[in-house]
């Protein structure tokens, strides 16, 4: 993702100093930092999803009894799962759409951006479905009294 991040950050640089120094414009740093862009987003998502530095909405979730909050987070895990799942699915019927597509600037298939969302989404889903199976073995009925397994 830092690649794609920097990367970006020096076609947008080398637009605005083509630009406001040369007076003239390139053709391809805008679409390359677009693409670059929608990469690293993709891409530092499942970063954060794998270290679990996404933010919670908790409000609803601290009222809840503490009996009922293991169930809660594995429902949640499992509906985060089969939403990683449709993404991923969708982003290989993407793919198929736009394999013969070919950029404006950069000439490039389509297919080789859009490649980013099934990628990426499968990599977020088997960080999601670890994640899953650790929250289901913290279930009360996977513990014994007084220990955690």
């Amino acid at each position: 993702a830092s690649v794609f991040l920097s990367t970006m950050m020096l076609s947008v640089f080398l637009q605005v100093l083509a630009r406001y120094v040369f007076h003239w414009s390139l053709p391809w740093p805008e679409e390359l930092a677009r693409y670059c862009f929608i990469w690293g987003s993709l891409l530092g998502a499942g970063i954060a999803l794998e270290r679990r530095k996404l933010h919670d909405i908790d409000i609803v979730f601290n009222w809840l009894p503490n009996k009922l909050k293991p169930f809660i987070t594995f429902i949640v895990n499992l509906l985060a799962l089969g939403f990683l799942a449709i993404f991923v699915v969708y982003g290989i019927e993407l793919l198929s759409v736009t394999h013969r597509q070919m950029s404006s600037a950069l000439i490039i298939r389509m297919s080789y951006v859009y490649c980013a969302v099934p990628f990426a989404g499968s990599l977020m889903l088997m960080s999601q479905f670890f994640n899953t199976i650790e929250k289901l073995f913290q279930l009360p009925i996977f513990r014994k009294k007084g220990k955690k397994i």
